[in-house]
């Protein structure tokens, strides 16, 4: 299961100053181009002609700054289609023509951010805070990357700030609040993090070692193996994990006992019974499975992910449809029909816990969609998918770009894989 977790989204206005010399340069002539180009959002062409603009003219301050604006600007668009890495190369140009460049700081940590690069993006975001000391945005998006290195005291701190001046974020507050029980709950957890080479664990001291060590094999191996399926994306870490008993995972996520982990940035997983008991390896295996596919998804669609493709993902990569599942979707079919695959696409916690039978039927519904697309058709197919879901703005639009069906279509294939 996935937990959506707030994500700052940062705009920046970039102003482009033209220059109205009556003897202008050849620099300022191109300079003026540049600003054209930039006014018609033609963000590639301003970069070229300020370039230009820049070799004639290294000094000349209007020009420095129109140039950093047009690199910041494209760097914003390439963020949106998820183009991480495109965004940082653009701002890091930004950066050399000023370091002091405090918008361009705030974006590179944004970005790295989004690319799990935490280490970097603090840094970044630690510049932008002394650059320019209580903007809210950054001392907010600081705390994040503390948050998801582990360092809930750090990010419980800038987010205090935040809130003081500002009440009224309340994702925030539920993000700060969530923050304050799980530093209650893991204040006894041995700090001295467990490490394999991708992951970070965090645990209670019952945590066994036997546990310990496993849950890191399964966590590699599906690093691995998951990677692969989906098209060689290894997230870079190291990715934080919480190992809890059940009642800690209880106290912290507040989601019911049928949630057997959660991804907000951190995998967290119960290990242990309230009696103190591990639970078995393949159950631990299938959790860890489950909710290591949310960090791929992530990573391949930030938040362009329809509900029933993650899902469906993380159950069919983390176990096998079974005949038991399969009859128990065919009976919430005859009940009910199917769920209206509009309605799959975004689910909320509430929606998750309004109705028992209708999650049931939502998980094993979206399990027998991607069970049948990936079994049907293949791995390619399934990676197009994936590629055209980031291009496109409907959902059903991808879906007919690579499988030539509708929500329709999907739904009648489905009906036809688990009724024979």
């Amino acid at each position: 299961m996935i937990k959506n977790y707030y994500l700052l989204s940062i705009i920046c206005v970039f102003l482009l100053l033209a220059s109205f010399h009556v003897f202008a340069s050849e620099s300022m002539e191109l300079n003026n181009q540049g600003v054209e180009a930039y006014n018609l959002k033609d963000y590639e062409r301003a970069i070229f002609l300020l370039s230009q603009a820049m070799t004639l003219n290294p000094d000349n301050e209007v020009i420095k700054n129109n140039l950093s604006n047009a690199l910041q600007a494209l760097a914003d668009e390439e963020s949106k289609k998820n183009n991480f890495k495109k965004a940082v190369d653009l701002v890091d140009k930004a950066i050399k023509i000023n370091p002091n460049n405090f918008f361009a700081h705030l974006q590179k940590g944004a970005f790295l951010l989004n690319m799990g690069q935490l280490m970097d993006a603090i840094r970044h975001l630690e510049t932008a805070v002394k650059l320019k000391p209580g903007y809210l945005d950054a001392h907010e998006l600081l705390g994040e990357a503390y948050y998801r290195d582990n360092d809930i005291l750090s990010a419980r701190t800038q987010w205090e700030y935040v809130l003081q001046v500002d009440p009224n974020r309340k994702q925030l507050k539920e993000r700060y609040d969530k923050a304050c029980r799980e530093e209650v709950v893991e204040s006894s957890f041995n700090k001295t993090v467990s490490q394999s080479r991708h992951f970070n664990l965090t645990y209670p001291k019952e945590v066994t070692y036997q546990i310990r060590s496993y849950v890191l094999s399964v966590l590699e191996r599906a690093y691995l193996e998951i990677g692969r399926k989906l098209g060689g994306v290894f997230p870079s870490g190291p990715i934080q994990v919480i190992l809890y008993d059940t009642q800690q995972f209880g106290a912290v996520v507040q989601m019911g006992q049928g949630v057997g982990g959660v991804y907000d940035g951190k995998i967290r997983i119960p290990v242990m019974n309230e009696k103190g008991e591990g639970l078995s390896d393949e159950e631990i295996k299938r959790r860890i499975y489950h909710e290591y596919v949310h960090v791929v998804v992530f990573e391949l669609l930030k938040d362009k992910v329809p509900w029933w493709v993650n899902e469906g993902l993380a159950e069919t990569f983390s176990k096998e449809f079974s005949n038991r599942e399969r009859t128990m979707l065919e009976q919430f079919i005859n009940d009910k029909g199917l769920i209206s695959y509009n309605n799959l696409e975004k689910i909320s916690i509430k929606d998750m816990f309004a109705s028992e039978t209708k999650m049931s039927q939502a998980y094993l519904q979206s399990h027998a969609t991607i069970n049948m697309l990936w079994s049907k058709y293949g791995q390619g197919r399934f990676l197009n998918f994936i590629q055209a879901l980031k291009r496109s703005e409907n959902v059903e639009d991808a879906l007919r770009n690579v499988y030539h069906i509708d929500y329709a279509g999907l739904s009648k294939g489905v009906l036809q894989s688990i009724q024979r």
